[in-house]
């Protein structure tokens, strides 16, 4: 099992080591404003053998795939059954979003469209990203500017996904 370690950045982020079974390594930092940098470091090696940038977005499906949302391996055939309609997107409310000013229980998003709002993220003024609420209620209501992560079939996902960028529902 790898060993992983954490490190505050103070004023960058957060760095993570993850030490493989195979002795090489993988640090990963995590900056306040988004982007991502992977460095490989083979085993016994000080230097990283390669480094890629990726932004916020990027990071977070590159995480979706690496964490089986798309491909499931051929093992886990079981798990594949239980989750292979489960879909997770990231969707930004737009200005003339058809869900900007409305709740989650007016849109009915659940029972309508069989979608979970898991999360709702918002910028600051200093343009960091809070967290504003963490499965929110039917009482919520939706504004411009706002990410929202959800979750339920791709086909639902695609449909509300028109709503929130004001190109239809």
């Amino acid at each position: 099992m790898a060993e992983i370690k954490e490190a505050e950045l103070p004023g960058l982020g957060k760095k993570y080591v993850v030490r493989l079974d195979s002795g090489e390594r993988l640090g990963i930092v995590i900056y306040d404003e988004g982007n991502r940098e992977l460095f490989f470091f083979g085993a016994d090696e000080d230097e990283p053998a390669c480094s890629v940038t990726l932004t916020d977005q990027e990071a977070r499906q590159v995480g979706s795939i690496i964490g089986g949302a798309f491909y499931q391996p051929k093992v886990l055939e079981k798990l594949e059954a239980a989750v292979a309609e489960l879909h997770i997107e990231w969707l930004k409310i737009s200005p003339n979003a058809e869900v900007a000013g409305k709740s989650i229980g007016d849109l009915a998003v659940r029972k309508k469209y069989g979608i979970t709002v898991v999360a709702v993220i918002e910028q600051t003024e200093k343009g960091k990203k809070r967290t504003a609420a963490i499965n929110p209620g039917p009482g919520y209501v939706f504004t411009p500017g706002q990410t929202i992560i959800v979750a339920g079939r791709r086909d639902a996902l695609e449909k509300f996904e028109r709503m929130v960028t004001g190109e239809g529902g």
